[in-house]
């Protein structure tokens, strides 16, 4: 299931697809022929992006998303 919400590995992967292909425009059939650790990468890249953005847009987006 896309959404991530499933058991299986495989939605995880293609709920990460769809998170780069919409903020990075990350293409779904670069992503599916990524070697497993590249994919890896990408997530650990976006998760710290999450954490800590260091793109300006990224950060006053975080700032007005956060929960008081």
């Amino acid at each position: 299931m896309m959404s991530g919400e499933g058991d299986d590995e495989d939605s995880f992967d293609w709920m990460w697809a769809h998170v780069l292909w919409q903020k990075k425009g990350l293409r779904m059939e670069e992503y599916a022929t990524m070697e497993r650790n590249v994919r890896l990468a990408y997530i650990a890249s976006e998760e710290l992006a999450i954490k800590a953005p260091l793109n300006a847009d990224e950060r006053l987006a975080r700032g007005f998303l956060k929960k008081k």
